[in-house]
């Protein structure tokens, strides 16, 4: 509203690209709470509770969580992407291949995941938890240059992506797969919540 704030934000964009998806700022006015399924699609307040359980963790929730997770997690987990990719309109060339760690396919569908970007939020909100409660053994550079979470942080994170997964795109895992997905949730925090009851899923 001042001289000095305007000068300030016209130096903050001075080399932004005309092409940019964003803008900068120096302050933000909160207008409207919207819904989470706008991030995260129709079950989107159950990705927040499992968010919340990311951004909470510390080495003991990891080394439960590791130690719960199912031997065929990383297979159910693939399931349901291969699933949800053959939903897509275009072809999905990874379709069969492993998706251990898969958290988005650019171009498969307007989403890019079953729920929007809410694996590669639920990856960073586990990597904050590791770095701020971890200490330094939590993570390592791998010989890309490229970091890479260590145990029990990273099978701890298999864990809550199995649950975004579950919770987060139900449709996609009935059965066998829905209960292999939500094994370490429903040991180390309970009862998996209703992902249809947005009240549940947040209390």
């Amino acid at each position: 509203m001042t001289d000095e704030e305007r000068a300030a934000v016209a130096r903050a964009a001075e080399n932004l690209r005309s092409d940019a998806g964003y803008t900068r700022a120096i302050s933000v006015d909160l207008l409207e709470e919207l819904s989470p399924s706008v991030l995260f699609g129709p079950h989107g307040a159950a990705v927040c509770r499992v968010l919340e359980v990311g951004y909470g963790l510390d080495e003991e929730g990891a080394r439960r969580l590791a130690s719960a997770r199912h031997p065929a997690a990383d297979r159910a987990y693939g399931t349901a992407w291969d699933r949800w990719l053959a939903e897509q309109p275009k072809d999905a060339p990874c379709q069969g291949e492993g998706h251990a760690r898969l958290m988005a396919v650019p171009g498969a569908g307007p989403s890019q995941s079953p729920i929007g970007h809410g694996f590669s939020v639920l990856v960073d909100a586990v990597r904050g938890s590791a770095r701020l409660r971890g200490g330094p053994d939590a993570d390592a550079t791998d010989e890309h240059g490229d970091e890479v979470l260590m145990d029990p942080w990273r099978t701890a994170l298999g864990a809550l992506l199995d649950a975004a997964m579950a919770l987060g795109a139900p449709h996609l895992v009935d059965g066998q797969v829905g209960t292999v997905l939500t094994s370490a949730w429903n040991a180390v925090l309970g009862s998996v919540p209703d992902p249809d009851d947005d009240a549940a899923a947040l209390g």
